[in-house]
């Protein structure tokens, strides 16, 4: 029996909430499509799953700590798209660093085939 595939609200939270925040890796081949898209103003870069999941590892290789905590999160009714603003907590030697942005990602059966990102910028959201 085969599971049901996650909407796609359901999709972005347990890529943020338990594939970073949680480590859970083994959720890449489930949560990420064989290659995914990265937008920003000016430029995408196509990732491979294993690149997208080496970005997820890479950045845990260099922090004690890590957290993103999902403020708001809209679904276009498309099931296809999600937006999200975020801000995220990362320690590394006892020293805090607070990013935040906004994501909007196209999930397509189960997997996300693209997400656009304008850039982050120290801080929290206010």
């Amino acid at each position: 029996m085969t599971s049901p595939v996650r909407t796609a609200r359901e999709v972005v939270q347990a890529y943020n909430l338990e594939l970073w925040n949680e480590k859970k890796f083994e959720l890449a081949d489930e949560l990420i499509a064989d290659t995914m898209i990265r937008h920003d103003v000016g430029e995408s870069n196509t990732l491979t799953r294993a690149q997208a999941l080496k970005r997820v590892t890479d950045t845990w290789a260099e922090m004690d700590s890590l957290r993103f905590d999902l403020n708001i999160v809209i679904d276009a009714g498309d099931g296809e798209h999600v937006a999200m603003v975020w801000d995220s907590t990362m320690t590394k030697d006892g020293n805090e660093v607070k990013v935040a942005s906004i994501e909007v990602f196209r999930v397509v059966n189960g997997q996300i085939v693209e997400v656009w990102n304008c850039g982050y910028k120290l801080g929290v959201w206010a």
